[in-house]
């Protein structure tokens, strides 16, 4: 009954968005076939002045050999410089402190500059342990960028030192580079794959490509998933969320289209795409459709189907009274119900660049999802902030 009466609320708010887009019509939470909770709203860092601050990524630590230290949450984010500061929480998101800086001590003359990525290891891989945590990230040269990499630096100490361990990839400069890595575990077959944008290819202005290894020292050869006939579109910023069928579904923005829409794909296994020529399909909620740097995360709780949650930058179509809004699907991506966003943003003067790669992790069997993103802080400042999100059966 309660998936009817969702799907009855749904199709109505679909139908009058269409008829009077002006209206903004989202769902409600307790209209939602699953308990969605915020617990609490904090920060990890304000920056202060004109200091943009994006790219957060956060995960909670599960597997790690020392208990005591599974429970905490450990983030980090882009700043332009020469290092990455690792924060660490131990109240569950409360209250947060600098732990680490992260240089890159394998490539000379680079420096960590963006996009920076992590996760824990579920599992032994090569010579590195269950409970690793990995960094992936793109280190540059040259005052002009005039190399990239995508660098990986490991820790063994549960997030409190890494080590520049080895280079993903390597490209060129700004226009020919290596970006924003997505690392993503496969079980049955044992693979930690990396996927990232590229630019190196003179075919392509960008694609979406992957590579994977079992020892973290030896990748395969670069694989293209998404490389689009029209060779000035740039598909990127990919996130892949594992759903509970055992299938992957992906998200990644197409520069080129009006707005940098949201499109997808799904696949059964990490190396099998389809064909990278396919586009995918358009990410959309009740008539509307956002835009650029999404990220996806899925969680078991929420019924037969659990809980897929879709976030990114900004409405392309319909808007919003947040600044952009949460998707939630719970038939694995075959429809959204949109929400609103429980970080809001005004993407006014002084702040154009709030909302950009947010990140979403799902911890606690499912029953938690740490949301992160770039809030305005000040007259032309950002800080980074963090929401917890309780979910529950219905």
């Amino acid at each position: 009954m309660k998936m009817l009466w969702f799907r009855i609320l749904l199709a109505l708010i679909t139908a009058l968005n269409a008829v009077i887009p002006s209206l903004e019509l989202n769902l409600r939470p307790g209209a939602l076939p699953v308990g969605f909770e915020v617990e609490r709203v904090s920060d990890i860092f304000a920056a202060d002045g004109e200091d943009v601050r994006e790219y957060p990524t956060v995960i909670k630590l599960c597997h790690q050999p020392d208990a005591a230290n599974n429970g905490k949450l450990l983030a980090t984010f882009e700043r332009f410089g020469s290092t990455y500061t690792v924060f660490e929480s131990t109240d569950d998101a409360q209250t947060w402190h600098s732990v680490c800086s992260i240089r890159d001590t394998f490539n000379p003359g680079f420096w960590p500059e963006w996009m920076p990525f992590l996760y824990e290891l579920p599992t032994d891989v090569g010579a590195f342990p269950e409970g690793t945590v990995l960094l992936a990230a793109t280190s540059v040269y040259g005052p002009g960028v005039t190399d990239s990499t995508i660098t990986l630096y490991v820790s063994t100490d549960g997030g409190h030192s890494f080590t520049a361990f080895g280079n993903i990839d390597k490209a060129g400069g700004t226009d020919w580079g290596v970006w924003e890595p997505f690392l993503i575990y496969e079980e049955e077959t044992g693979r930690l794959f990396c996927f990232y944008s590229d630019d190196s290819d003179p075919a392509h202005s960008q694609k979406l490509v992957y590579k994977y290894t079992t020892d973290l020292a030896h990748w395969s050869d670069k694989i293209e998933c998404v490389a689009c006939a029209d060779p000035e579109l740039r598909p990127g910023m990919v996130s892949i969320a594992e759903l509970g069928d055992g299938s992957y579904f992906m998200v990644y923005e197409m520069v080129g289209f009006d707005g940098n829409p949201i499109y997808c794909k799904r696949a059964e296994h990490l190396d099998d795409w389809g064909d990278p020529a396919d586009y995918g399909t358009v990410v959309s909620a009740a008539g509307k459709v956002f835009g650029s740097s999404p990220y996806a995360v899925w969680s078991p709780v929420g019924g037969k189907c659990g809980t897929l949650i879709v976030t990114a930058d900004h409405m392309v179509r319909g808007g919003s009274r947040t600044g952009t809004d949460l998707f939630l699907s719970f038939d694995y991506g075959k429809t959204f119900a949109p929400i609103d966003n429980p970080l809001p943003y005004d993407k006014g003067a002084g702040h154009e660049r709030c909302g950009y790669s947010p990140a979403l992790f799902a911890a606690d069997g499912g029953a938690t999802i740490y949301y992160a993103n770039n809030a305005p802080h000040g007259e032309a400042g950002y800080r980074i902030n963090i929401a917890k999100i309780n979910l529950s059966e219905k």
